[in-house]
């Protein structure tokens, strides 16, 4: 679920443009989910201690401090990793500042434009958020990223084959591709969370069934491109024999 987040201290605005993100957002079922609607810039700052990604819609200046979105901004920024910012406000000078700060905004959205083309930038907005949302899910499907202490790793999918935990190293995860192996810090848990794709042939392997040469349901065993071989447990080997049916 792609959260959206709104920092409006007019409370008739903040209403209005709520109702139009949440309509937008029925309307078309996107995955995604207004979190906050808050004219507070600390209750609004405490949502992103736990956020990597977001829409962030925000109102340039909140009380007397005119440029509170854009400090706001620059904290998002810095601490979510995708996040795609909408200033909406009446301070049309302030737009050179957000290119001074780098902050590369998705619109800017003048409070003159008057309410019918103020909605039609919110409803374009949402909509190409959730292109750019669905177009980084992706990428992210289409490789697979690992680090080991502070050097960072991708591969395609196409050429991971496993991943492996030993009871005698725990923590540590081997990966198996067709050009590379590595071991890396990781919980296996976390990464069948994050990568749909990849299929739990028991608690100890983690494979990539793109890569598979065949299944003996008898023995129990996955064979995989490189020859490789991985144990499959009785409970998933029913799952795997209904996924390789359906395929």
């Amino acid at each position: 679920m792609f959260p959206v987040y709104l920092l409006e201290d007019d409370l008739i605005q903040q209403k209005l443009y709520r109702q139009i993100i949440e309509n937008t957002i029925m309307i078309n079922e996107y995955a995604m989910k207004l979190q906050i609607a808050t004219d507070n810039v600390g209750e609004f700052e405490q949502q992103l201690s736990h956020v990597n990604q977001g829409l962030f819609f925000l109102d340039m200046e909140i009380a007397d401090d005119a440029k509170a979105g854009l400090k706001l901004a620059a904290k998002i920024r810095e601490k979510v990793d995708f996040a795609q910012i909408v200033f909406i406000t009446t301070h049309d000078e302030l737009s050179f500042l957000t290119l001074q700060s780098r902050i590369a905004p998705l619109d800017y959205i003048l409070k003159d434009y008057g309410p019918q083309e103020i909605q039609k930038h919110l409803i374009d907005d949402i909509n190409l958020a959730n292109q750019n949302y669905e177009q980084e899910l992706y990428h992210h499907a289409c490789l697979f990223r690992y680090n080991v202490s502070d050097r960072y790793f991708s591969l395609s999918m196409n050429e991971l084959i496993m991943l492996a935990t030993d009871k005698n190293q725990p923590g540590i995860i081997t990966l198996t591709a067709a050009n590379r192996k590595a071991t890396f810090p990781g919980n296996l848990n976390m990464i069948e969370a994050e990568y749909k794709n990849l299929f739990r042939c028991d608690k100890s392997y983690l494979v990539n069934l793109d890569q598979m040469k065949k299944f003996d349901a008898r023995a129990r065993i996955l064979t995989f491109n490189d020859d490789s071989e991985c144990k499959v447990s009785y409970r998933k080997a029913i799952d795997l024999k209904r996924i390789l049916k359906n395929t």
